[in-house]
């Protein structure tokens, strides 16, 4: 591969002085070349002593030669997904910014080809595991007993070093930030202790750093998925084919709280049938996850029904489609070092009371609660859970039935950034990005630095899909 200099794909007076080099690299799922590369930091940045881990990014370039600046920076969700992997989306979703700005894509560390700390499951126990949503401690102790890392040292504020110094010496003087879920708290801890390195922050489903996950999914989950159910007897076709969603929820809980059901699904990877033992909390789980995307919540209501007559494989199959869509790019070690150090212990004895009175109850939480008994805490700064300030031109995107971020947690950051502008897509799930007129806001935000400027009133007429009906009952 040819190495060539980053300064080539970053002109303009505005760039700070580039020392990386990059090699011409192919990513998966892009056609065009793309320039990867290494920078090493302290693992454990404080001493400044032990080990070095490498940070790896890639660079895709601007079209044109007389390209501005300023970079997009893509930051990624998980927490502990890798932002590499996620080339052929980004790429496709902001093609235009592209021609005139390079894209930039730094693995953080723990994710990604950044020193991943990444956890091999257990393959006899996976299937059930992944219908469960659960952390089994026996994984838990064997994945920290097989990491080559100190996990104290993979938080976001560590993290938010080594983006802000790959940035330096790739020559980036400034940065357009875009960041979806748990990338939106990065892209807030870059503003607040490198503030001079922010243009612009689009925040695609805000996770401010005082929301305690997995605490706020019981709230916020049971708010969408009302909002799901009242939608559906709203709307006529929904309401004639599934008269009575809200009765057959209460009674399959019920019944399955009693006495779980068995139920065989074809596993993933060897196509051989596996038995499943549908719990309340598989139920629960599989209730909750398809409200990440309203294509998959369309079909909640027939999986409810044909689960309450026995048939479970609809709900199974649509949460094993959505959970393998996340853990091919996922390191459950990163992500359970950001989320025991930084969300689990604010979880207090009044929060437990709340979850359990909730739909959706505190099964998750209290998996979290014990698996972080046995995850190492990272030292946090004394200032991490206060509100983050900031003049920098701020793009909000929300959206109005989100089960993990929706819109209050975007407004509570508003409330303390003078130039942002929070826009919700009232149906909407998690990520607001890629659909609609959303890239285009996305687009004129970065180009003009003026969140004011942006008109979102087209996020209102993008419309749920509609809900999925049996064989010849839509009119």
């Amino acid at each position: 591969m040819a190495i060539v200099a980053v300064a080539s794909c970053t002109p303009g007076p505005e760039s700070g002085r580039a020392t990386a080099k990059l090699a011409e690299c192919r990513l998966p799922g892009l056609e065009r070349a793309a320039l990867c590369g290494d920078h090493e930091v302290w693992e454990d940045r404080a001493s400044r002593q032990g080990r070095r881990i490498a940070i790896h990014f890639a660079v895709i370039p601007a079209r044109r030669r007389s390209a501005e600046p300023d970079p997009l920076v893509v930051l990624a969700g998980g927490p502990g997904q890798g932002a590499i992997a996620l080339a052929p989306q980004v790429t496709g979703l902001f093609s235009r910014l592209n021609d005139s700005r390079d894209i930039v894509l730094i693995d953080q560390r723990g994710t990604g080809r950044s020193h991943p700390l990444d956890c091999d499951e257990d393959d006899g126990a996976s299937l059930q595991s992944v219908f469960e949503d659960s952390l089994p401690e026996k994984m838990v102790r064997d994945c920290l007993a097989s990491l080559d890392a100190d996990p104290r040292h993979y938080a976001t504020t560590t993290a938010a070093a080594d983006l802000d110094e790959v940035l330096g010496v790739l020559g980036y003087a400034r940065v357009n930030l875009w960041g979806g879920s748990y990338g939106t708290r990065m892209a807030l801890e870059l503003m607040r202790r490198y503030p001079g390195r922010v243009r612009t922050a689009t925040l695609d489903g805000v996770a401010p750093m005082g929301m305690k996950l997995p605490l706020s999914f019981v709230a916020d989950g049971e708010a969408a998925f009302d909002k799901l159910i009242g939608d559906c007897e709203s709307e006529p076709a929904c309401r004639k084919a599934y008269p009575a969603l809200r009765t057959e929820v209460s009674g399959l809980r019920a019944r399955l709280a009693r006495q779980p059901a068995r139920a065989a699904i074809a596993d993933p990877v060897t196509g051989e049938p596996r038995a499943v033992r549908v719990t309340e909390n598989v139920l629960l789980t599989g209730l909750f996850r398809p409200l990440y995307a309203p294509e998959l919540a369309s079909l909640l209501p027939l999986a409810i029904t044909r689960a309450a007559d026995g048939d479970f494989n609809p709900l199974l199959a649509q949460n094993l489609e959505f959970t393998e869509d996340v853990s091919e790019n996922l390191s459950v070690g990163m992500h359970l070092s950001v989320v025991c150090s930084e969300d689990v212990p604010g979880i207090g004895p009044a929060d437990l009371a709340a979850a359990s009175r909730g739909f959706f109850g505190r099964a998750l939480v209290d998996d979290f609660l014990r698996a972080c008994r046995h995850w190492p805490r990272a030292e946090l700064p004394a200032d991490f859970y206060e509100p983050v300030r900031s003049t920098a031109p701020v793009l909000i995107l929300s959206g109005g039935i989100d089960p993990a971020t929706p819109p209050r947690h975007g407004e509570a950051v508003a409330a303390t950034l003078p130039n942002a502008r929070h826009a919700v897509a009232p149906q909407l799930s998690h990520g607001v990005s890629g659909h609609g007129c959303a890239p285009r806001l996305i687009e004129k935000f970065i180009r003009t630095a003026d969140a004011g400027s942006v008109d979102a009133s087209c996020l209102a007429r993008i419309p749920r899909p509609l809900f999925v009906l049996p064989v010849g009952t839509r009119p």
